[in-house]
This record gives C-alpha cells, sequence and structure tokens, in this order.
C-alpha cells in the first residue's frame, strides 16, 4: 500500500498518449509493421517522411551525440542516460527520428523536464518489437520507412472495469469489515461454539499517529526506490507475493467458513511435529501460495494480469478487515495528508528532482518490471498493446475510511445498505435515510469518474487521490453536520441526531461486544 499510489492516472496517461507504429517499406522482404510505439511526452508527435533509411546508433544507447545518422531515422536503446538526452544527441547529430527500443514487453510514453525539447519525433517500441526492426536492418545494407503517427479512441472499457472492481472492492472488505457491528445482535444473544475455535484476530486500530508516521515513512520510502528501484522492484514483487498469498488465504478460509457445512472445515488429518491439521487449511494454503508463486514465475505472461488483480483484490479486502481507523478525525487525517502526498510527488517532485519521483517509481525505472502494486486490465476497445491500470493505494486509503462509516451505520442503526433492514432495540436517526457509508461510496465513485473526464480533457496523467479525497470527505462532513452527528463521527461514538448519547445498555460498539462476549464465555 505504501508504494501503490498509482493514478487511475498511470491507466489512463497511456489510454490517452499518442501512439505510432514502425513501417518498413523496403526491401520488399521485410516490409512491414514492427510493433506500436508511444511518442515521448516531451517531442513532437508527427509522422515521418516514407522512404527514411532506419540505421542502427554506433552509440547504442545514445547517451552521446550520435555520428552517421544525418537524415536518418535513429534506432537506440533504453538504458544508460534520460530519454531527453537520447533523443537531444539523436537531433545533434541530424536525424530526423528516433526510435527507443525498450527492454521488456510494455511500452510507455518516455517523460523528461527541464532543458530544450527536441524537434524530432521519438517512439518507444517494445523489446520483442525492437529487436526484430534491429535484426531487419542488421541484414540488409538499406532499409527504409517511416514512423506512422494514429488516432485511437480516447476511452477505453477497460477504465469502466477497473472503476467496478475497485467499488466492489471497497464495498466487500467493507461488508467484511463491518461483521460484527452487523451481526452484533445475535452474536450477543448467543453463545456461538465456533466464535471460540475462530482463527480471526482482532483488527489492529490505528491512530492519529500512525496517519502522520505513514506518509513519512512512504515518503522517504518513495525517495529511496526512486534511486535504487532497479534494484528494489524485485523486493516489491516479493513482497507482493508474501501480501497476496496470505490476503488470498485469509479470505478463502473466510469464505469457507461461511458457504460450507461445518463438517467441511472441521476434516483434518494428522502430520508428525505439526499436529492436526484441516484439509480445508491445506487446500486453501496449497491454492493461496501456488497462485502467487505462478504470478511470481510468469508475471510478465500475457495471462499475469489475472492472477495480479486475484492476489491485489484479495490483499486489499484482507486490509479492510485487519485494519480499522477508529473515527473520521484520524480518517480525514490520513486521507488530506495522502492526498497532499500524491499532489507533492507527482507535480512538485519534478523541481527537485528533475523528473516525477511517483512516475520513474511507478513505471519501474530502467529494470524492465512493472511495478506489481496495482490492478491491471487489458484494454478492451484498442488494437495496441498495453494495460488500463490503477494502484492498490487509490483502493486501500478510501476503503480503509469508508470501512469505519460502514462500521458506524451499523452501530448506529442509520442506514440503508446492502438491502439490510437493521432492527433493533437501538435508536434510530430520525430522517436519515441514507447512510454515511452510501455517501462516501457514491462519492468514491464519483471521484474516479472525474479524475478519467480530467484525463480525458487534459491528456495529463492525474492522481487519482486528488479527485478521490474532497468527493469522499466533503460529502459526509457536510451530511453530519445537518444531522447533528459530526462530533459523533469525529469521536468515533454512535450518537442520536440531536447529539445524545445512545444509551449504554444498547449501544453495541467493538468494545461493548468484545466485553459482553467475554462475560458471556466466563459463565
Amino acid at each position: 500500500v505504501m508504494f501503490s499510489k498509482l493514478f487511475f492516472a498511470l491507466a489512463a496517461a497511456v489510454a490517452l498518449a499518442d501512439y505510432a507504429f514502425i513501417e518498413v517499406t523496403n526491401p520488399a522482404d521485410v516490409a512491414g509493421k514492427y510493433g506500436v510505439g508511444l511518442f515521448a511526452t516531451f517531442s513532437p508527435k508527427n509522422s515521418t517522411r516514407d522512404r527514411t533509411r532506419f540505421v542502427i546508433a554506433k552509440e547504442k544507447y545514445a547517451c552521446k551525440p550520435l555520428q552517421g545518422v544525418r537524415g536518418n531515422i535513429a534506432v537506440v536503446r533504453r538504458g544508460k542516460c534520460e530519454f531527453m538526452k537520447k533523443v537531444a544527441n539523436a537531433e545533434r547529430g541530424g536525424a530526423v527520428g528516433v526510435i527507443v527500443v525498450n527492454n521488456a514487453s510494455e511500452v510507455y510514453e518516455m517523460s523528461g523536464f527541464g532543458g530544450k525539447k527536441p524537434g524530432i519525433p521519438a517512439v518507444m517500441v517494445d523489446v520483442e518489437s525492437g529487436e526484430k526492426l534491429l535484426d531487419a536492418i542488421g541484414r540488409h545494407i538499406r532499409v527504409t520507412g517511416r514512423i506512422v503517427r494514429f488516432e485511437r479512441p480516447l476511452f477505453d472499457a477497460s477504465i469502466a472495469v477497473l472503476v467496478l472492481m475497485a467499488v466492489g472492492t471497497v464495498a466487500g472488505g467493507a461488508y467484511w469489515s463491518a461483521a460484527k457491528e452487523r451481526d452484533g445482535a445475535s452474536r450477543y444473544e448467543r453463545i456461538d461454539a465456533e466464535a471460540e475455535d475462530s482463527e480471526e484476530e482482532e483488527p489492529a486500530v490505528l491512530n492519529e499517529y500512525f496517519a502522520w508516521g505513514f506518509i513519512v515513512v512512504a515518503s522517504l520510502g518513495l525517495v529511496i526506490l526512486f534511486y535504487f528501484i532497479d534494484y528494489l522492484i524485485y523486493v516489491l514483487v516479493f513482497i507482493f507475493c508474501l501480501a497476496g498469498a496470505q490476503g488470498l488465504y485469509l479470505s478463502l478460509t473466510s469464505l469457507s467458513k461461511t458457504v460450507l457445512p461445518a463438517s467441511c472445515n472441521r476434516a483434518s488429518f494428522t502430520l508428525p511435529q505439526l499436529g492436526q491439521i484441516t484439509w480445508m487449511n491445506t487446500l486453501v494454503t496449497i491454492l493461496s501460495v501456488g497462485l502467487a508463486v505462478l504470478w511470481g514465475l510468469y508475471r510478465k505472461a500475457s495471462f499475469a494480469w489475472i492472477l495480479q488483480d486475484i492476489l491485489g483484490i484479495a490483499f486489499l479486502l484482507t486490509l479492510q478487515r485487519t485494519v480499522q481507523l477508529p473515527n473520521v478525525k484520524v480518517a480525514g487525517i490520513l486521507l488530506v495528508l495522502a492526498f497532499l502526498y500524491d499532489i507533492f510527488w507527482v507535480f512538485l517532485s519534478p523541481f527537485f528532482f528533475q523528473q516525477s519521483v511517483m512516475v520513474k517509481v511507478a513505471t519501474g525505472g530502467n529494470s524492465g518490471e512493472a511495478m506489481p502494486m496495482l490492478l491491471k486490465m487489458p484494454r478492451l476497445m484498442d488494437p495496441t498493446p498495453g494495460d488500463s491500470l490503477l494502484g492498490l493505494g487509490d483502493i486501500a486509503i478510501p476503503g480503509l475510511y469508508i470501512s469505519y462509516l460502514l462500521r458506524f451505520d451499523y452501530e448506529t442503526d442509520n442506514h440503508w445498505v446492502f438491502g439490510d433492514s437493521f432492527s433493533s432495540t437501538r435508536s434510530k436517526i430520525k430522517g436519515a435515510v441514507i447512510g454515511y457509508f452510501s455517501v462516501s461510496m457514491i462519492g468514491y465513485v464519483a471521484g474516479l469518474i472525474l479524475c478519467d473526464i480530467v484525463l480525458i480533457a487534459t491528456k495529463m496523467g492525474q492522481p487519482a487521490l486528488l479527485y478521490i479525497v474532497p468527493c469522499v470527505l466533503l460529502p459526509v462532513l457536510i451530511l453530519a453536520n445537518s444531522r447533528g452527528n459530526l462530533q459523533a463521527l469525529l469521536a468515533g461514538k454512535g450518537e442520536g441526531a440531536n447529539g445524545a448519547e445512545m444509551p449504554k445498555d444498547t449501544n453495541f460498539s467493538m468494545d461493548s461486544m468484545s466485553e459482553s462476549k467475554n462475560l458471556l464465555r466466563r459463565d
């Protein structure tokens, strides 16, 4: 979560980028299209003249001024120096265009800041297409063709799918997080034998010191990644595998206890040194670890996005279940700090680091790896290769806040969510037709949609939290103030519409439920 800041942005930035394909027209035996590339953000987006010669730069990384490229399209490799420097060196040598061969199967917009922008088009192509082009040039004395710019859809259905995935994950995680508040009355009235054997631990409750510390540590971690991303990216891959496997295990074990008969979950066998082990836990462990290992080994395969999304969603669901915010005060501090954090590291960091720290880390630097802490969805309406992306942090941080609001709604009977009609002896907030959870979910959807609209209008990547945070926070605070519940939300206490504290004997807060269950067990 700490390093997954991606902006809906990185997905939509790719979806809105200017594309080109490399066309070879001569000689006939190598003629054809050599992959689809992305124009650099700092270069002109125009086609080159037909029958322009492609040449392989002798200085293959173009980190020094190029020779022998005048009037030609220079083909160079990624690495060793900044993209803008490569293109500038090719332009000094008289090249009319530059093709940068990536060291991975993905392509993205090459970015650069500071200095004079080059006046020739520069395009990045994936490693497979680039190697094919280099091979064709190497086998012939003269290979000619052109860089061709083409239009593509501004919007792709994969973005809508990502929004649905994010909204479903946040709603599902909140529902799981509020299990005790939702079932509080029935748990109070009975002694459940399964509760004695429950493997679920009490959630960790964060305080305002954590919120401040989180942003400080996240910022320091981001700077470290900025300088050492080529090496630390593999550490992040390993951490994602561990977190995804654990999240999937906890999610599946909880699901099995909900939908399967108790006998299925209790069937067990005995192993020396390990004791009694249930068959269900064994199967879930094998499945969870197996999927994580499979993703780790084949993370660059065409099907890897499915495994990555499964592991990412499972991790997010578990995070909302095992970590909780105690009130809107802490949630507000965390959201506002995350809001400022994204703005600084996306838009302001280039003034201090010569390039966007967030963008470099999110794209994996020169490692050839992609940041794993995100959800992926292949583009559905676009023939060009690539994915729409959404960072886990843009789901996790709002998700913790929205989960708290659902728990508050259940505790105060102030809701209509998930089709529930929660009736009990607890006092109801008069006139409360819609709960704070529902308001925040509407705001979350609106924030994602607003972010996408701005991306389409400006054709510039935007940090999603810039739009999500105001949309989920302000409507809830305004509504709570109008209902007289603002202090209750800020303090984390269930109160009535007029601010009067709810009766102690009917206030089913987490602490009171836990105390009641312990009293029942002692009897």
